[in-house]
């Protein structure tokens, strides 16, 4: 890949990254074992193969659960209270909840 396309290339959205590391993580034992291990480093090191210097809050505390088959988990985020104007106007534009919560962590990880 030239350098060029390297750097102008889209960065996946918040949700198209987690099933990247989900994937993987069910390809790759190894991975998978790392990433439930030390999930934090496992996560940077990921953001840095898309975007250089890329790291999680440092109050940011990263959890990897491994389900099992018998058991549905359902994760609901905490909305902040600390809304930023622009994703005020959005939110009460009509953008859904998950369209909020991938923009709002791609700003907190400094993605977007």
């Amino acid at each position: 890949m030239s350098e060029h396309k390297k750097y102008t290339q889209k960065l996946p959205t918040w949700q198209e990254f987690q099933n990247g590391l989900m994937v993987r993580a069910l390809k790759d034992e190894s991975f998978r074992k790392e990433l439930l291990v030390n999930p934090r480093a496992v996560v940077e090191k990921e953001m840095g193969k898309l975007k250089q210097g890329a790291k999680l809050p440092e109050n940011l505390e990263v959890k990897v659960i491994e389900q099992p088959q018998n058991a549905l988990y359902l994760i609901l985020p905490t909305i902040s209270d600390e809304l930023s104007d622009e994703l005020l106007d959005e939110v009460t534009g009509g953008m859904n909840s998950m369209e909020y919560m991938i923009r709002y962590w791609l700003k907190q990880f400094g993605l977007a």
